[in-house]
C-alpha cells in the first residue's frame, strides 16, 4: 500500500525503523525503483540513510522526476530485515491543491469585492429624482448654442442654390431626371 501522494520533482523523505530498534547502523541502504520497477543507479544511486539521534530510526531522500508508483528498498547487511514502502508520484499533491484552491479563492473574493462596487454604483445611478432630471435638462438646453438665423439662411441658399429655387421646384426638377433604365426616378 502506497505511504502517500507526492508530488513530482518535491522531496521524499523516507524512515526506517532498524528491527530490535538498533542504534548507530552505518549501512542502512535505501535502494530506489523509478515509475517502471527499474532500478535506475545513475539517476538514483543508492542512498545511505543516516540516523535521527539514537533512536534506531534512520531517515533518507530522494527526488523523483516522473508520475508513477515508486518503490524504495531498506535493508542493512550487519542487521538484516529489509522492508519496502511504495510511493504515488503525481503532478499535484495536496498541499499543491490546496495552494491552487487558496489562489482561487483570492481572486473570487476580488471579484466579489469588484461586483459589490459595480452594485453600490448601479444603485447610486438609480437614486436620481425628477428634479435633478428637470435641473439637467435646464442646465443642457442653457448650454446649447444652437443655430444663428444667419447660419440657416446660408444653409438654404447652399441648397436653392442662386437662382433661389423652391425646395418644390427642386423637387419636380429630380423626378424629371432620367434613371438608367430610362423612365424618371419617383422622390418624395
Amino acid at each position: 500500500m502506497p505511504q502517500g501522494t507526492y508530488k513530482v520533482d518535491e522531496v521524499i523523505e523516507v524512515t526506517y525503523q532498524a528491527a530490535a530498534k538498533t542504534s548507530g547502523l552505518i549501512d542502512v541502504t535505501m535502494e530506489i525503483y523509478d515509475e517502471t520497477g527499474a532500478k535506475d543507479v545513475v539517476n538514483f544511486a543508492d542512498v545511505i540513510m543516516t540516523e535521527l539521534g539514537a533512536t534506531g530510526r534512520y531517515k533518507g531522500v530522494f527526488t523523483p522526476d516522473e508520475e508513477g508508483k515508486w518503490r524504495v528498498m531498506i535493508d542493512s547487511a550487519t542487521k538484516p530485515g529489509s522492508m519496502v514502502k511504495d510511493f504515488d508520484v503525481t503532478a499535484a499533491n495536496i498541499n499543491s491543491i490546496g495552494d491552487a484552491v487558496a489562489a482561487v479563492d483570492g481572486k473570487v473574493d476580488t471579484i466579489d469585492g469588484k461586483i459589490d462596487s459595480v452594485q453600490t454604483a448601479v444603485a447610486d445611478l438609480n437614486d436620481v429624482s425628477a428634479s435633478d432630471v428637470n435641473t439637467a435638462t435646464d442646465t443642457a438646453l442653457s448650454d446649447y448654442d444652437g443655430p444663428t438665423k444667419a447660419e440657416l439662411d446660408t444653409t438654404e441658399t447652399n441648397i436653392r442654390g442662386t437662382d433661389s429655387d423652391t425646395l418644390k421646384s427642386i423637387s419636380d426638377q429630380i423626378d424629371g431626371l432620367p434613371s438608367a433604365s430610362g423612365t424618371p426616378p419617383m422622390i418624395g
